[in-house]
């Protein structure tokens, strides 16, 4: 597995020394309501963290994560899914999350990306997507940034707790 090294910070693979700052990542108020899946603590963030590694061990794996670390500190996490998908092995998705103490700063942003760029090259693919909640003009903010082109509302595309809501899609293609 790979570490890449930025000028800010590095990216490296996800591992059970990162529980406490990927849970505190995916459940502070604002990052909570993004998400579709929010841990419920620490053992099912450990969990959860679990499974990915040993997905990501796989020769060809449908997942990565990696951790955006500063100063060996959690800053945020970007990772890469739904790869070899059958019918759709040209294609993948990017998720991302910040830590709040990292966030507003343009970090996510390089991370982004900088694993938009290995996606590309590893994978071999032709598309990456991003997908937002609607209201999410942070989140909507980065996608642009790292160079990807909205490309529609899917509307009532997700259910969380009693509700609908609406995704930006955003890709980037080669």
């Amino acid at each position: 597995m790979r570490i890449i090294k930025a000028k800010d910070f590095i990216l490296r693979p996800i591992t059970y020394s990162d529980v406490h700052g990927y849970f505190e990542s995916r459940t502070d108020v604002l990052a909570r309501k993004g998400f579709m899946y929010v841990p419920k603590n620490l053992a099912e963030t450990r969990k959860f963290i679990k499974k990915i590694i040993a997905e990501m061990r796989k020769s060809k794996p449908n997942k990565e994560l990696f951790v955006i670390e500063i100063d060996k500190q959690f800053a945020g996490f970007v990772g890469l899914h739904d790869l070899h998908q059958k019918y759709f092995e040209f294609k993948g998705k990017i998720n991302y999350g910040s830590h709040p103490k990292f966030r507003g700063k343009g970090i996510t942003t390089k991370a982004v990306k900088i694993i938009t760029d290995y996606a590309f090259k590893k994978y071999k693919l032709k598309r990456i997507e991003g997908w937002c909640r609607k209201y999410n003009k942070a989140s909507a903010r980065v996608l642009e940034k790292a160079g990807y082109k909205f490309e529609g509302i899917l509307r009532k595309n997700k259910y969380k707790d009693g509700k609908y809501f609406d995704d930006m899609l955003w890709a980037k293609v080669k």
